[in-house]
This record gives structure tokens, C-alpha cells and sequence, in this order.
């Protein structure tokens, strides 16, 4: 006995078989038809085969999806009836030790990522009278993003954010581990029957794509990301490149297409004038609040600098964007009747002057010693001036003026930008070229000179 079925099955079953031709074959195919055996069984029983009906103590049902290394089926464990999917590695590769050490290592990595937005990973182990080796996780009943948006063709604001959030929750989570994805797409995306997001597949392009194997057996994304990361000078595995492939995917799910021109071909692939190329969103595509579009940009900025700079940043952003969507967001409607200023400047004292300055003429005052901040906070929720000291905070804090200057133009959401040099870095001022809002101040600055210089700057309300 197989353990396939029970006694009391196989009794109602044979009572059906016409015993005068009556044959194994026979039995198995009114087995199968009273749902006793899968399709996928009674062929293996058919053919003779005696192994890999259980694995992991899980009955194998019939397969559901293939791939270069493995092989994956619907299985219930019998006891308790829970499905569950069981990834079991292709036997051209069972005797290659590296191939197994790789499947290994992808089940170990998914036992280490516990989170209800990632597919989770049950077991990893080897049958013993199969040899076969196998990853048991969790089984989801629904459909990926590809499939989903092949029905519903584009989703509302609303519903797409709430799928971002869930993916950049589980990109964070992963980031807290010392991980990346590396493959984030929309078949990676897998929506259950209660509309919840699940990223699968974690980290697999990184663990693959250093297997000795032919060109077209490669995890296919890894081209993407090389493109990406070669056209912008970043080393792979940085985990920006997954928050701009996840923009992509919000892009398409909110417009309906992709971002970018799909090919086969891998050198049109890796071109940087792809990502280049990519047409910014606008009203007929996606109705929506400009919250919406800004994350998108953001999300998708060539200059990795621009980017939300971690998975925790970007799931930040996306909550208040949500909150914007629905009409919840107290700080983006404060922003709506207060003009708002947000200072670096590391001298605490400093800070406590400009801030009560600014605050006694009615300003809402941001403040941090960070640069880089400062611009993250712009990218997620302009604000109306910005008062930088470079003279405290140091070189770090040019970079930042000037990119807050840039996101300011391309936003058009004029931005009144103060830059305050210390007498050392007075030639400094040379390096910025005039502009309708910017003002650089070299020491000694009183506090009456810069709150009219921030005030001059700032368009009539």
C-alpha cells in the first residue's frame, strides 16, 4: 500500500469496477473519477512508479508551475487536509552538489523570513527513498499580479497602494535580515482570495544567477537589474534597485501597461536609454491625488539618490500617500493652510532660535541636522522653504541643497532655498548658478537677514 487512499475508499470503489475486465487500471480510473486519486497520481500509478507521492509528509496532488530548477505541486497533508506547495528540485540537477547546495540555500533563506507578506517556507529537506530534494511552503489560493491585472486590466489608487504597502513591508522586513529580493515583478507579487499581497520568490535571481549554467537558463530579472544598476553606477544587490523595480509595478498596476518596452532581446535590455525612456504618468492614465504620482517618481528616479533610499523610508511614504487617498492625512492638510520651513542646522541652540523665529511668524518648522532628510521629506511632502547650513552640517549638505532645488523644478512646487556658508566655504557661493529661488548667505547671517531672505524668496500666497 501507497497510502494514496484508505480502505474504505478502495472497498466503494471496487464494488463499481466491472469485475469481468476488471484490471488495476481499472480501480485507479474510478478512483480518480469518485476524486480519490489526482489526475496527476493516477498517471504516475499507471506508469508503474512507486516513489514521490508524499514528501515532507505532505500527499503531492499535481503540479502547478515549473521552473529551470525546480518543479512545484499542490499537496495536502493528509491528516489535516492543509494545502500546501511543495518545490521539489529537477533531477537533471540532483546530482550537481553546487545546484543543491543553491536549492538548499533558498529554502534556508525563506525559513529565516517569517512575515504575512511573504510566502512562507514550512521545510527544506531530502526524501529518503526518492532522494529528492524538496522545500514545503506555504500554499497561496489566488492568483499573481500578472494574471490579476489580466481580468481587472488596472486598479484604482486606493487598492494599488494598499498592495504597495504590504510589498514594502515585506521588502523592509527582508532588508532587517541582511536581504534583498532581486526579482521583483508582477509574477512575484501573489494576491490571495482576500485581496492580500504576498511577495514570493525572495532573493532567488542573487542565489541563481551564480550557478554554472547556460545563458538562457538564468533567472531572467537579473538582466534588469544589471541594466539598472550598470546605468546607474551602483553595485548589485542595492536594495534601491528593488523600490525602483517595485515602482514599476505600480506604475503598470495603476496604468494598466508597463513602464517600459518588454523584450526578449537582453542588450535592449540593458540599455540605459530604456530606463531613461520611461513616460511619467498623467490624469488620463491613473485618477488620482498628485500624492500618488510623486510616489511613483520617486519611487522610479534614475539617480538612485533620488529614490526612497530603504524599503522603511518607502513604506513611510506609501502609509501617508494612503492616508492622503483617503482623505486622512492631518499633516498633508496642515500643509494645505500652513507654509512650512524645514531647517538643517546641527548647532542646537541655533536650531531653538530659528525654529521659535519662524514659528512666532506662523511657519510649521521641520527640523534635523541631516541632510539627506531633508530631501527624503521633500521628495514624500514638499515643503515651502529650506534654510541649510552649511556651515554646521558641512559638505554633505551641498548635494542635498542642490538636489531639493532640482525635485523643486521638476515638481514646479517653488521652494524658497537659503544656503548659509561659514566664512571658509565663502567661495563656495560661485558654484551654485542664479536661481528665482535661491539665496546663498555667507557669515555672519543675523536671524532678522535670513527670515527676510526666506520670506523675499517665497512667492504671494
Amino acid at each position: 500500500m501507497l497510502g494514496l487512499v484508505t480502505e474504505a475508499q478502495l472497498r466503494e470503489c471496487n464494488d463499481e469496477v466491472d469485475h469481468d475486465v476488471s484490471d488495476a487500471a481499472s480501480l485507479v480510473r474510478v478512483l480518480e473519477r469518485k476524486g480519490f486519486l489526482s489526475p496527476w497520481q493516477t498517471q504516475k500509478l499507471l506508469k508503474g512508479d512507486k516513489d514521490g507521492y508524499f514528501l515532507g509528509g505532505y500527499r503531492i496532488l499535481y503540479r502547478i508551475a515549473s521552473g529551470t530548477f525546480g518543479r512545484v505541486y499542490r499537496a495536502e497533508d493528509p491528516r489535516t487536509g492543509v494545502v500546501a506547495a511543495v518545490k521539489v528540485l529537477r533531477h537533471r540537477w540532483s546530482e550537481d552538489r553546487h545546484c543543491i547546495e543553491l536549492f538548499e540555500r533558498e529554502g534556508k533563506v525563506g525559513l529565516l523570513l517569517r512575515h504575512p507578506s511573504i510566502v512562507q517556507t514550512l521545510a527544506v529537506d531530502r526524501d529518503p527513498n526518492s532522494r529528492q530534494y524538496y522545500i514545503v511552503m506555504e500554499f497561496v489560493e489566488g492568483s499573481n499580479l500578472r494574471d490579476f491585472l489580466a481580468i481587472r486590466k488596472k486598479l484604482p489608487a486606493t487598492e494599488a497602494l494598499g498592495i504597495m504597502e504590504e510589498c514594502a513591508s515585506a521588502l523592509a522586513f527582508a532588508f532587517s535580515k541582511g536581504l534583498t529580493h532581486r526579482d521583483v515583478k508582477l509574477t512575484n507579487v501573489l494576491i490571495n482570495t482576500q485581496g492580500r499581497a504576498k511577495l514570493t520568490d525572495f532573493g532567488l535571481a542573487a542565489i541563481y544567477s551564480s550557478a554554472a549554467l547556460a545563458d538562457d537558463t538564468k533567472v531572467d530579472r537579473t538582466v534588469d537589474y544589471a541594466g539598472l544598476e550598470r546605468a546607474t553606477g551602483v553595485r548589485s544587490g542595492d536594495v534601491r534597485s528593488d523600490i525602483f523595480f517595485l515602482g514599476c509595478v505600480l506604475y503598470e498596476i495603476l496604468s494598466g501597461r508597463s513602464p517600459m518596452e518588454m523584450t526578449k532581446n537582453k542588450q535592449a535590455r540593458m540599455q540605459k536609454q530604456r530606463f531613461h525612456g520611461v513616460a511619467p504618468l498623467t490624469a488620463a492614465d491613473v485618477e488620482a491625488q498628485q500624492s500618488v504620482f510623486h510616489l511613483v517618481e520617486t519611487m522610479m528616479q534614475i539617480d538612485p539618490m533620488r529614490r526612497h533610499q530603504t524599503p522603511a523610508q518607502l513604506l513611510e511614504a506609501i502609509r501617508e500617500v494612503r492616508r492622503d487617498v483617503d482623505g486622512k492625512s492631518s499633516e498633508l492638510n496642515l500643509a494645505a493652510t500652513t507654509r512650512s520651513v524645514f531647517v538643517v542646522e546641527e548647532n542646537e541652540k541655533l536650531q531653538d532660535v530659528i525654529r521659535t523665529r519662524f514659528k512666532e511668524a506662523g511657519y510649521r518648522v521641520l527640523m534635523s541636522a541631516d541632510p539627506s532628510r531633508a530631501l527624503l521629506r521633500f521628495q514624500q511632502h514638499p515643503f515651502d522653504a529650506l534654510i541649510l547650513d552649511a556651515g554646521s552640517v558641512g559638505s554633505a549638505g551641498f548635494k542635498a541643497f542642490r538636489d531639493i532645488l532640482d525635485e523643486s523644478d521638476r515638481l514646479k512646487h517653488p521652494c524658497a532655498c537659503v544656503l548659509m556658508l561659514s566664512e571658509s566655504q565663502a567661495e563656495w557661493a560661485e558654484r551654485f548658478p542664479p536661481h528665482p529661488t535661491m539665496k546663498v548667505l555667507v557669515r555672519p547671517v543675523t536671524l532678522k537677514t535670513l527670515f527676510e531672505a526666506v520670506t523675499t524668496l517665497l512667492p504671494a500666497e
